[in-house]
């Protein structure tokens, strides 16, 4: 629902319909973000693994088949780069001067590989950096996808346990992840 609940309101008005859990009006669109996240549940559902050759063709071919989600300009020449081709390791880390993005994105998708992983950590953080790297190279970038995957998974592991017992799990956890 996440976008949804922005158009045409303030952050105020956002907060409190979600406390209220007021539901959108239809219809529920959804941005880049999520079109990312399910080629990551798809990758991984087919492959059992994350594979990055395989995830930058789906990335690439999803954007090719849906442009307008939302996707950054950095992104959208990637992605469509991707598509005719070229080497997303290559693309990815000559982003930004060579620096390779270090936004959010990567973080804003890699939900799926903290709950594909959540019995294992190290894998946890190994695939959210696979998954990021292949748009975002830059070791922040990276980062925040492994601090969320991390959270996702520790927040499965500790279901049942009380909110400030996984608030502290998934503080402890990502900060000797990250």
């Amino acid at each position: 629902f996440g976008e949804r609940f922005f158009e045409c309101r303030s952050d105020q008005q956002a907060r409190e319909a979600i406390e209220a859990r007021e539901l959108p009006e239809a219809p529920w669109r959804y941005t880049d973000d999520t079109v990312m996240a399910l080629g990551i549940a798809e990758v991984l559902r087919e492959a059992g693994e994350l594979d990055q050759e395989h995830l930058a063709d789906v990335f690439a071919e999803r954007y090719r088949r849906e442009p307008r989600r939302g996707y950054g300009s950095n992104a959208r020449r990637l992605l469509q780069r991707v598509a005719e081709g070229e080497d997303w390791s290559e693309l990815s880390h000559e982003a930004f001067g060579g620096e390779g993005s270090f936004g959010n994105g990567a973080a804003m998708r890699v939900t799926p590989v903290g709950g594909y992983f959540a019995d294992d950590l190290d894998d946890v953080v190994e695939a959210a950096r696979q998954s990021a790297e292949i748009t975002h190279a830059h070791p922040e970038g990276i980062a925040g996808a492994i601090a969320v995957a991390v959270a996702a998974a520790v927040a499965w592991r500790t279901r049942g346990v009380s909110a400030r017992g996984v608030r502290h799990a998934i503080m402890d956890e990502v900060l000797e992840r990250t």
